[in-house]
């Protein structure tokens, strides 16, 4: 655990050439439960977690993604702090916590320069919570020790993977030796919910099945509420320090484009360019990626568009591709949905796993994807995953297993 002067050098060390980047811990909050590991474990058993709305009264019946009602905010946390925060704050913090703590790392007055945080969410403090800290993971930097940069981005869908790609950036360019990735979202509130509802996203029906993306009867999106954290480290800080590495990230990208009508990705070239461009920055080939993890909207046109995307990107490729959704799970998260979707990426490196599609059930011909309808074992290389705003923004990244080398097991040296 790195804590005290003892390893203050590892953090401190000059940076010059361009960083590899690991994933050393996972956490989640999200209506499959309160870890990552929950989470996990819902894909894996094709759980769907969604159910019946109770958040607030809606004009009519309708399913939702919904943390359990007796969560009570991050533990550990003190009162006044979490009476600051909004709920995507909290839930934000939360998952943060978990990452932090299977990381195994701490902040200190050593180290805590040398990491900073970045949240991604759809809706800024949409609960009215104090400003400092009610924009994703503001309140961070009191609850995690960190003075490093510490910054929200709002890209709608696109969010909480922009974070993790912004966050792995920050380290690549040696600005950081280590960094939070998230994703947070609270929509469950009648105003969001009126605006998804007026435009035509959502599910129509009070179906609690689930949200069914790519499947041929599916009827729009079922939203969700939660945070997914990663904790993101310079490779050589992460094999000094002993620590299990679930993957590293092995390209990354950003593109936009022109506003659409609410349908995502709303350019599918731009969108195609994230993706390739996550593979190109890497040196990745199609034939590297056996899995994508896909956004799974859950509407007509945004899985065609999507499918479409995909198709672009991996070319024949695509026919030999595994392919999963998580909103089938815990519904639609919006600006969280891409840190979910790392997360499950994460995992699948890790555990050599592809979780099935839990809601599939009649295939759509403008929409083949090699959707797995139970719990899968395989020689897994590489995993892809993208994201998309509703106005164009789009985030791709692309994770491969973490190869030890010679050195990697050389061990700390105090100074």
């Amino acid at each position: 655990m790195v804590s005290g002067a003892s390893h203050r050098g590892l953090f401190d060390e000059a940076l010059g050439e361009q960083r590899r980047v690991v994933i050393t811990g996972l956490g989640a909050v999200s209506a499959a439960g309160g870890s990552a590991a929950d989470f996990w474990s819902a894909l894996g058993d094709a759980r769907v977690s969604t159910g019946r709305l109770i958040a607030f009264d809606a004009p009519r019946a309708a399913a939702a993604g919904q943390v359990d009602p007796a969560w009570q905010g991050p533990s550990g946390v003190p009162d006044w702090l979490l009476a600051r925060m909004d709920r995507a704050s909290q839930l934000a913090l939360d998952a943060a916590i978990q990452a932090q703590t299977d990381a195994r790392i701490e902040f200190n007055q050593q180290n805590a320069y040398a990491v900073g945080a970045v949240t991604g969410t759809g809706h800024p403090a949409a609960g009215g919570g104090w400003a400092a800290l009610g924009s994703g993971l503001s309140g961070a930097s009191v609850g995690l020790n960190i003075a490093g940069p510490v910054f929200t981005v709002s890209m709608g869908g696109a969010s909480g993977l922009a974070s993790v790609v912004l966050a792995t950036q920050l380290i690549r360019s040696g600005v950081m030796r280590a960094a939070l990735a998230i994703g947070a979202e609270a929509p469950l509130q009648p105003g969001i919910w009126d605006a998804y509802e007026s435009a035509g996203l959502l599910d129509p029906s009070d179906d609690i099945r689930g949200q069914r993306p790519f499947d041929a009867q599916r009827q729009g999106m079922i939203l969700g509420e939660g945070a997914a954290a990663l904790m993101l480290e310079d490779r050589q800080l992460a094999t000094q320090r002993g620590v299990h590495i679930y993957a590293e990230i092995g390209g990354e990208a950003l593109t936009s484009g022109p506003m659409g009508d609410g349908q995502a990705p709303t350019d599918v070239e731009v969108a195609r360019r994230a993706t390739g461009d996550a593979l190109l920055g890497g040196e990745i080939t199609p034939a590297d990626v056996d899995v994508v993890v896909t956004a799974g909207l859950g509407s007509r046109q945004g899985d065609e568009r999507e499918t479409d995307v995909i198709e672009r990107a991996f070319g024949r490729r695509t026919l030999d591709m595994y392919a999963t959704a998580v909103t089938p799970n815990i519904g639609y998260t919006v600006g969280a949905s891409g840190a979910f979707t790392a997360v499950a990426a994460a995992q699948i490196v890790n555990q050599r796993k592809i979780p099935p599609h839990a809601t599939f059930e009649e295939e759509d011909i403008a929409c083949r994807l090699g959707f797995v309808r139970k719990l899968t074992a395989d020689r897994i290389v590489g995993v892809a995953t993208a994201a998309y705003g509703s106005h164009g923004q789009n985030a791709a990244l692309v994770l491969m297993p973490h190869q030890s080398e010679a050195g990697d097991e050389l061990p700390l040296l105090a100074t």
